[in-house]
């Protein structure tokens, strides 16, 4: 048994490092032909591009495959398919380490309704990430809603960067010869063609302003926002609040307290309401509690 482990071991070790070299001298039931079975050395230079790696690295390797692969480029990704494996063969190797145990301590959860994320063309996905990194043009073959009768139009696309919102992945791109940015899914995209002609750019174009005024839906307009709350909503928004403008009143009579904070009107924000039902009465700004009050006489009427 202890020389099955000790094998078992060495096969992880050079599967990690190819300096190590095994001479096998087994019959294939793991009995030696003469002598020794296995016979292990130690050949070449010690590189350390091309050496294992320590315990911290594997570690962080592992965790940025489970959180942040998604994000990586294509291109960078596959190459990097052997060095996550390698982080993986090193923790298994040191299982017996407390710090290889971490990954199994960690769980992201989203708080919202979980999506099965869309199919995305591989071709499709490889195309705009080389798009992005090289900064070219691509002709898109695109279908703009989900209806079944929607015609695909075609586009040429100028790239300027890529917004993930929950499962599904967004292109931000200027088309034709227009300098309005739109969001285009990548999902949606049926047929992709990558040019030879460099995309325009905006020089003052920022991705993550643009992601936080367009990438939540809705006008993304700074409002005042104030409502009433019930005393455990309350609790939880004094723990994450809305905004660092948030203020929260004492209870009223009645246990309410009156929430104020200074937001952007998104989508998100209706959702987040319609979702607390009535653990949340909007007070201004009044369009907006016009537009809760609306969608909840509907939702009513449905339920008659």
């Amino acid at each position: 048994m202890e020389t099955h482990s000790i094998r078992r071991d060495m096969k992880s070790l050079l599967e990690t490092y190819p300096q190590l070299e095994c001479n096998d001298n087994s019959h294939g039931n793991g009995e030696a032909k003469s002598g020794l079975a296995h016979g292990y050395r130690w050949v070449g230079k010690d590189e350390h591009t091309q050496g294992g790696i320590t315990l911290p690295e594997a570690l962080s390797l592992v965790m940025v495959e489970r959180y942040l692969s998604q994000s990586l480029p294509v291109l960078l990704n596959r190459p990097l398919q052997d060095i996550f494996l390698k982080a993986q063969q090193t923790l298994e190797l040191h299982k017996k380490s407390q710090i290889t145990h971490w990954p199994e301590k960690i769980c992201v959860i989203q708080p919202a309704q979980p999506f099965i994320s869309p199919d995305i063309d591989p071709d499709v996905l490889v195309a705009v990430h080389e798009a992005l990194l090289n900064e070219k043009q691509l002709r898109v073959t695109y279908r703009a809603t989900q209806k079944v009768d929607a015609e695909p139009k075609i586009y040429r696309l100028h790239p300027l960067g890529l917004i993930q919102r929950g499962p599904i992945t967004y292109l931000a791109a200027m088309a034709n010869d227009y300098v309005d940015v739109y969001l285009y899914a990548l999902h949606r995209m049926q047929a992709l063609e990558l040019l030879a002609e460099d995309c325009r750019q905006q020089p003052a174009f920022d991705l993550n302003l643009f992601a936080a005024s367009q990438g939540h839906f809705g006008s993304a307009s700074p409002i005042h926002f104030e409502a009433k709350i019930c005393d455990h909503l309350a609790l939880i928004l004094q723990e994450s609040p809305l905004s660092d403008s948030q203020t929260v009143s004492e209870a009223d009579g009645s246990g309410f307290r009156r929430l104020a904070a200074d937001v952007l009107d998104t989508w998100q924000l209706r959702w987040w309401i319609m979702g607390e039902a009535d653990r949340v009465e909007v007070l201004l700004p009044i369009e907006l509690r016009q537009d809760i009050q609306g969608m909840l006489t509907r939702a009513h009427a449905q339920y008659l």
